[in-house]
């Protein structure tokens, strides 16, 4: 009996193997002869794994066959449902249009993608995370921000991708695709904060003060309050933050209202730049 489990075991690695290397194949094959597929866009740098999705909760999160959940990786799309607050109507339906547009985008590559994990595999909430490819080699999250339909966002330390998506995403904000339309995603400055409401949002303003202390390093420009914890001090330089006192910033996050205004917290050197157009 021992041994006769010993060799189903064999027949099933040895299938999974087979089944991977075919859809590689597939993969590299389809990259070699057809010139007209948009797959040199953000490229994978390897395949860790191959499945099949069987669900589409929203425009950024999927479910495989088997059960795992799998958020994409550099991306985040409008949210469709919050527990916590309303959700705006032409944010939820952007969020559903992006989550459409994976859904047809996963239907051309008859539900099949290959993953490739972040350097950190999973989340707090147990999901997978990982950058999605289809068969044809197309990079899923660079077609959902040249199409419109998300923004690119980097979380700490998984980077791999960010200055690929990024690039993307200027080329959908110059050419207005998509959310680019909606006053939510658009460039605010600092004083028009207590019209805004909380989210994703984009906002520049001047750094009037840099304050270092034991747990954060905190940017204060007027009523918004910029700050990086300590667990994400290495993925800054301490010295170019503490230069930024005085100068024009734009900052993306997740904005939120406190008693004294507003804050952001920041986490990787993407979510800050220097606004050299402002003096």
């Amino acid at each position: 009996m021992a041994r006769s489990n010993s060799l189903l075991t064999k027949r099933c690695l040895l299938k999974k193997a087979l089944n991977f290397s075919a859809f590689f194949c597939v993969f590299i094959c389809t990259l070699l002869v057809s010139p007209t597929i948009n797959a040199d866009v953000c490229p994978p740098q390897r395949i860790d794994e191959t499945a099949r999705v069987i669900h589409v909760y929203d425009g950024d999160t999927i479910k495989l066959e088997g059960g795992r959940k799998v958020r994409l990786l550099g991306i985040d799309t409008p949210e469709v449902f919050s527990k916590k607050r309303a959700i705006p109507s032409e944010i939820k339906a952007s969020g559903e249009r992006a989550s459409a547009a994976l859904k047809q985008l996963l239907r051309n590559a008859d539900m099949r993608v290959g993953l490739a994990y972040g350097q950190q595999k999973q989340d707090r909430y147990g999901r997978m995370l990982a950058h999605v490819f289809t068969k044809a080699g197309v990079n899923v999250q660079a077609k959902l921000i040249q199409q419109g339909h998300a923004v690119a966002f980097t979380t700490p330390p998984n980077d791999r991708m960010s200055d690929c998506y990024k690039q993307q995403e200027e080329i959908a904000r110059q050419s207005q695709h998509g959310i680019w339309q909606l006053s939510q995603y658009h460039l605010k400055q600092v004083h028009q904060l207590p019209s805004v409401r909380s989210g994703f949002q984009r906002v520049q303003g001047r750094v009037n003060k840099v304050k270092q202390s034991k747990r954060r390093i905190t940017f204060e420009m007027g009523k918004l309050w910029v700050s990086i914890y300590k667990k994400d001090w290495p993925n800054f330089s301490l010295h170019d933050l503490k230069a930024l006192q005085g100068k024009a910033i734009r900052v993306r996050g997740w904005l939120r209202k406190n008693k004294k205004g507003y804050s952001m917290n920041l986490r990787h050197p993407d979510a800050i730049t220097e606004d050299l157009t402002t003096k």
